[in-house]
């Protein structure tokens, strides 16, 4: 009877420590379980689903003109079928990393992903202004400049052998830290001798050996040579001095000039005759990306999001 009181004396003990021990289970599983769905909430927080302009993103891609030629990929199977693919070249083949909105696209590329979804494919189609530009950059000027022969009145000041300039020092960049009056700044051809130093300005004298009549006096008559053309002073004032250029750096000296025709600039740039008006003329001056006036065609995937 006494072995039966004991027996059931302790068995509450027994019951509440099963009980204390399921429980502290339960809260650790509980633990577990609540860790885990918040990893897995922060996980679902973060992972982005649609392409939006901040995002960087990884994406694979393969690029061809409108005959089918591939130009570049990032996927190797696709990157062998161009003109420059070299197994040794070190290029790992892989999907593309980079920042939308960032400007480290071209821009029909980095605008076309927005709204992209994760895993999506799409075709995209970019004219040559939105890829490498089109193939010629237009500039218009003035219809004199393609005479044979032409007038130009610029200030006197210009043809002095010494140049006196205040500037700021920011504008000198590097060269214009650790100035001191006397000091010689070196830029290209020209040299500019430190006069005064007030503030944060400098004043320099430039050495304007660029003047076609350095070390002359300027008279009317005086003639000579500048960047390939025959110049002569036919007019002098107090501020002004008008000068007729023989304009032999044209590149269609001595022809007529007609829409379409072809040329050669003095810095050995090609050009070429778009536009002609009574005032001005348009010329296009040839955009040297292998890929400019292409329209490109990229088969792009979304490989992530972030």
């Amino acid at each position: 009877m006494k072995k039966a009181l004991a027996i059931l004396a302790i068995t509450p003990l027994v019951l509440t420590s099963c009980f204390n021990s399921t429980e502290n289970t339960k809260t650790e599983n509980l633990d577990a379980t609540s860790e885990k769905v918040s990893s897995e909430m922060e996980k679902t927080s973060t992972k982005k689903e649609v392409v939006s302009s901040g995002d960087t993103v990884e994406v694979d891609y393969v690029g061809t003109l409108e005959d089918g030629t591939v130009f570049d990929a990032s996927i190797e199977e696709f990157a062998k079928k161009t003109k420059n693919y070299s197994p040794d070249s070190g290029r790992k083949y892989e999907p593309l990393s980079f920042t939308v909105g960032a400007g480290q696209m071209i821009k029909g590329f980095d605008s076309w992903v927005v709204g992209m979804k994760l895993g999506e494919k799409k075709t995209l189609t970019l004219a040559p202004v939105d890829a490498y530009g089109e193939a010629y950059t237009e500039q218009e000027v003035p219809a004199k400049y393609f005479q044979d022969v032409f007038s130009e009145t610029v200030p006197r000041e210009n043809f002095k052998d010494t140049i006196t300039q205040t500037v700021p020092m920011s504008a000198l960049g590097e060269k214009g830290k650790d100035l001191s009056v006397g000091k010689i700044i070196e830029a290209g051809s020209v040299q500019a001798k430190v006069t005064k130093i007030e503030g944060d300005n400098v004043t320099v004298d430039i050495d304007n050996t660029q003047n076609p009549f350095y070390g002359k006096k300027m008279v009317v008559g005086l003639k000579a040579t500048f960047e390939g053309n025959n110049v002569t002073v036919k007019k002098l004032t107090d501020t002004e001095v008008t000068l007729e250029v023989v304009n032999k750096a044209n590149p269609f000296y001595g022809k007529k000039i007609k829409e379409g025709m072809e040329g050669t600039m003095p810095n050995g740039s090609k050009m070429k005759i778009l536009k002609i008006t009574t005032e001005t003329i348009t010329i296009g001056v040839p955009n040297t990306h292998e890929l400019a006036g292409k329209t490109l065609i990229f088969d792009v995937e979304i490989k992530s999001i972030k």
